[in-house]
Order: structure tokens, then sequence, then C-alpha cells
């Protein structure tokens, strides 16, 4: 029998570097954080070897080479700050589905509750965009319910172009701040590469756990084994294991330095809205055990947003959740004796807040004294002080459309002379988008309106002239569910369609394998099934 091992290295977000490969005897500890392990038993007398043990570890490799001298004790007023993400996850979602993992963390950490955290966009990218680099995707145009805003970004197609090394990532100040950080995914696209981004040119974090779901999902052992069934399916383990087992080790590999963490956790939650409950009892016992670890932290476990599509999405809760990530904050021990400190949090939790106000809560706790971006772009404001008014969805750059603070919508009569008209304008515009982007051109099937589909024409309200309508309705081939907005002059009879994107209520999945890596999936029915 002989074992051998080798070291796997991020160079930035596309760019994975093997190591040598190395034997394994007892005592041999890889120096790095991902490592393939394989082992081999001798054959027949032709000198074969047969594979027996094929596996994939991630583990903290604390290189003491490239860290300050740890004779330097840990400043003491600096925080530690880690940031754990459940992907598609709502507040109440999170109410429901982990009721003793919540007790835990009231009860054990203090955390308050953000009831009122409202998404800024769509889906993972402008969201995430929003609270780890502070910055907006795309333009909100001028409307009755805004006076609208320029995105930092015109749209996802000019941020997917450029590299985020020059960002003003919010990792970056940390590190720029004495901390040790990590970053870990368990999605090897994760939020800044999809759908085809270019991401991180340079490694971003100290430790990046990318080349562990880069194996993880490329590795094909034998024809007929993935690597990814056995780390998971083979082991009884599952993707947010991975991922939480990285962040213990992290927590414990530095207890003097000042430590900076983000976990984000994709597959759990993202498709099915029930997967999260069985995870109650893993993340309860997680939080317990890690209780003393997390004394001295900033830890704020949060969603992107909440579920998008399913059945549950297609009702009013479902699209109440959505707009309404999950958000809770547990602030160090030493804080948490500070009555003036916790009642300012405690107010401010009753308060419409969004993304962009968690960056420049995260800007302040980091304070490094020659920052490579001096002065970051701020849409938002520090939850720790009292938050400026008006707090409305326009004051905070939330598109109209993902309000959760809107007026009850209005549904006109199924008679009414908007629906076919409008929704015809909206597939008109999905068909040019499909037909005009090379990663959909002669992919995907024309879309039509199913005509015996329901459409469902709601009234925004207001006193204006102008009346601006969610139109919600179906097309074929694939009875997909879109919704978009549209705005009517009742004067000229004109439609204008307001949305930059048609949000699908149902899943596509298996109908747009073929473009996955477009940020038009969601539109597309693949011709070849």
């Amino acid at each position: 029998m002989n074992c051998q091992m080798r070291c796997l290295f991020s160079n930035g977000d596309r760019q994975i570097v093997y190591g040598s490969v190395i034997n394994v005897i007892n005592g041999t500890k890889p120096e790095c954080d991902v490592v393939e392990v394989e082992c081999h038993l001798d054959g027949d007398n032709n000198k074969r070897e047969y594979q027996y043990y094929k596996y994939l570890h991630a583990q903290i490799y604390r290189n003491v080479s490239k860290l300050p001298p740890s004779s330097i004790p840990k400043p003491p007023e600096k925080y530690d700050v880690h940031i754990i993400i459940l992907d598609s996850v709502s507040q109440t979602q999170f109410i429901r589905s982990l009721p003793k993992t919540l007790h835990m963390l009231r009860e054990q950490y203090e955390a308050i509750p953000f009831q009122h955290l409202n998404k800024v966009g769509i889906n993972s990218y402008p969201n995430g965009f929003a609270f780890l680099m502070g910055k907006m995707i795309g333009d909100i145009p001028v409307s009755p319910f805004s006076k609208g805003y320029f995105g930092d970004y015109k749209n996802i197609h000019e941020v997917c172009k450029i590299s985020l090394d020059n960002e003003q990532f919010i990792g970056f100040r940390f590190k720029d701040d004495g901390y040790v950080t990590m970053m870990s995914e368990d999605w090897e696209k994760g939020v800044f590469m999809w759908p085809n981004c270019i991401g991180f040119k340079e490694t971003p974090m100290d430790h990046y756990m990318k080349p562990f779901q880069h194996l993880l999902e490329k590795r094909q052992i034998l024809k007929t084994q993935k690597m990814e069934n056995v780390v998971h399916k083979d082991s009884c383990r599952e993707a947010h294991h991975d991922i939480m087992d990285y962040l213990k080790e992290f927590l414990k590999s530095y207890p003097d330095k000042p430590k900076f963490s983000l976990s984000w956790m994709s597959v759990l939650a993202h498709n099915y809205q029930n997967s999260l409950s069985r995870t109650d009892d893993y993340f309860y016992k997680f939080f317990n055990d890690t209780k003393k670890d997390f004394d001295n932290s900033f830890l704020f476990v949060m969603g992107d947003h909440g579920l998008r599509f399913g059945k549950s999405r297609q009702t009013k809760l479902g699209e109440i959740e959505d707009n309404n990530p999950a958000l809770f904050l547990s602030v160090p021990k030493s804080l948490r004796n500070n009555p003036t400190f916790m009642q300012q949090l405690r107010i401010n939790s009753k308060e419409l807040i969004t993304h962009f106000d968690i960056y420049a809560t995260l800007t302040e706790i980091a304070q490094p004294k020659n920052p490579r971006i001096p002065k970051p772009v701020l849409h938002g404001s520090s939850l720790f002080h009292p938050l400026p008014t008006p707090r409305t969805c326009d004051s905070l750059r939330i598109p109209f459309e993902f309000c959760k603070c809107r007026s009850k919508k209005i549904v006109l009569p199924k008679n009414n002379q908007i629906g076919i008209k409008a929704a015809k304008l909206m597939i008109e515009k999905m068909n040019l988008n499909l037909t005009t982007s090379a990663d959909t051109s002669n992919l995907c099937s024309k879309l039509s309106l199913k005509e015996d589909g329901e459409i469902i024409v709601e009234d925004y309200g207001g006193e204006q002239i102008e009346r601006i309508y969610k139109i919600t309705f179906s097309t074929i081939p694939g009875n997909s569910k879109f919704w978009g907005v549209v705005s009517f002059d009742p004067l000229n009879k004109n439609i204008q369609i307001m949305s930059s994107k048609f949000m699908r209520l149902n899943s596509y999945g298996k109908q747009a394998k073929c473009a996955k890596k477009s940020d038009l999936a969601s539109y597309c029915f693949c011709i070849i099934q």
C-alpha cells in the first residue's frame, strides 16, 4: 500500500495551481489549506495497482512566514468579524425553519434580529455586491415611486468584464487593518463569478477555499464516480459541513490575531425551502460548541434574499419573504454591557435597512491606517448610530418592485385592456435579449405567450395619472412563469416597460442547461432538451 498527496492553491478565481505529489508517511503534514489524497494497493504479478482511497480535504494551514510575529499581542480594541450567509433564506423562514438555532443565537449570543432588511437587487450578485463591495449595480429609473438613481455599474455585464482586485471589497479593508482573512463558498462560481464573470485575478483572502470547490465539482475519479459523491454522499456529509468545519478551524487557529471571515452557503436552501429545517440540530450544535470562540466577535448571520422561485414564491407571503432576507447580529461580549450601544442597535433593528447599511457598518469596524481605498463609496449608514431619515425604499435605493413596505396592490379585473398587450411586449424584449446574446443565441427556443394561462395585472396604487402595473404571465414552451413592471398612460394608451429584467417564479434549471453560463438562463428553454 502507498499513499500520495498534493496541495491545491488558488491563483485568483479562475486558476488552480497544483503542488508537487508527495508520498504520505506517518507524520506528513500538508502545508496548504486544500489537499487531495490518493492511496493504492499493489495488484497482481504485473505490478498493477488498484486505487482504493481517494479524498479531498480542507483545513486551515497557518503559514507563520506570512504573518506578523506572534510575539505581538492581539490589539484589545480589534474585534473579530464573521459573516455567515444562508443563501435564499428570509427572516421569517429562518424563524420557522431554525427554531433551536434561533434560540441559541438569541439566548447565548444575545443576537438582535433586524426585521426589515430589504434586498436591493433580484439575486445574489447585486445584493452580495451591496454588502461586500458597497456598490450598486444597475440604475433605478425615474418613476412615480422614485426620483431615480444612477448605479455605480450600469448592469452585471459591465462589472463582469473587470477584475475585482481594485474594487472596495470589504475583505481588503480588513486585511489592510491587520486582520487574518478567510472566505469560503460551497459553489465554485460563487457570488462574484456568476454567471461568467472575471472575479478576482489575485487571491483575495489569506485563506480561500476556492480550490476545494473547483476540484469537488470538476474531478471525475472514475467513469462512474465523482469526487463530489465521494466527499458528500458516500461520506454522509453535505456542502454546509465543509463550510462550517472550515470556519470552526479558522476560529481556533488564530486566537492571537484579529480575524475576518465570510462563509457563504448557496446549496442548502437555494432550490428547496424545506431543506433548511433538517439542519437545525446541526447549526444549534455548531453555535453551542463555538460560543467562546465568538466572544470577541461581531457575528452576522444573514441571507442575501429570500426564496426566489417555487410554489411558495408565487404567494403574497412568498413575495414578501423574497424581499426580506434574514439578518441577526451578535456583538462582542464587552459591548453587550454597554446599554447605550445596545439600545441604539435595538432601535435600528426595527427600521428599514439595506445591504448597503451592512457594508457601511463593516467599514466602521475596520479602521486601517493606510487603506488601499481611503474613502470608499457609501450608499448606506452604519447600524451603530442613529439612522438618517426618512427611511423609505426610494431614499435607501431599493427598486420599488422589491420594496417590502409598499401598500397593497389592487388586482385588476381579468378582462382588463392591459394584460395581454403588456405581456407580449415583455416577451418580445425577452426574445430580443435571447437572440442578441452570444451565450443564448441559437440555443434557446423562441418564447410566446401562453394564451390560456392566467395573466394577473396589479396596480401599485398612487394618485398619479400614469399607472404602474405588475404583470404576471406564462410563456411556452416550458410553461414558464414571469413577472415584470410596466407603466401605462391612460390618456394615450401607451405602455412602457420599466423592468430591466423579468423575474422567473418557477424553477428552470433542467430547462436551461444549455444556458447556465448566462444571466438569461431563467428565460431559456433549450432547443435540445
